[in-house]
């Protein structure tokens, strides 16, 4: 575990937010980055997905990183906040009539997206802050 004099921003047994925060900035800025230029190519919702997927585990392993600790509820954080960032742009996208309707790349009715999309989040960016901390400590 990350000692005070390691990490100002953790103690021991406790989440580091400032490393939180920053995974989450990278998760997203990578997503904008990758997904958008992605999807300018494809108009394709799924590939913005996916290199949401790559940016979240980059963006748990900066985390896990920077935190010194094999933390898991780091990760869970990031893709908590994460998720609850991008769905505000897709209902705020919605209500304001932006987006088409169905959203490229999905079918009308495909609910998978919304089902297997937020696990896909979850599980990636808790294993990139779980190979973040491991990868610290081992050096």
């Amino acid at each position: 575990m990350a000692q005070a004099s390691e990490n100002p921003g953790a103690r021991e047994g406790d989440i580091d937010w400032r490393s939180i925060w920053i995974g989450c900035l990278v998760a997203l800025a990578g997503t904008l980055a990758l997904g958008g230029g992605l999807f300018l190519a494809y108009e394709n919702l799924w590939w913005v997905a996916l290199a949401g997927l790559v940016s979240l585990l980059v963006g748990g392993f900066i985390a896990g990183f920077r935190a010194k600790t094999a933390e898991p509820l780091n990760g869970a954080f990031i893709a908590v906040f994460y998720f609850a960032f991008v769905v505000a742009i897709l209902f705020g996208g919605e209500v304001a009539g932006v987006l088409p309707e169905p959203l490229p790349g999905l079918p009308r009715g495909d609910s998978t997206f919304f089902f297997v999309w937020p696990l896909e989040q979850l599980a990636s960016a808790t294993v990139g802050a779980a190979l973040g901390g491991w990868v610290s400590a081992r050096r």
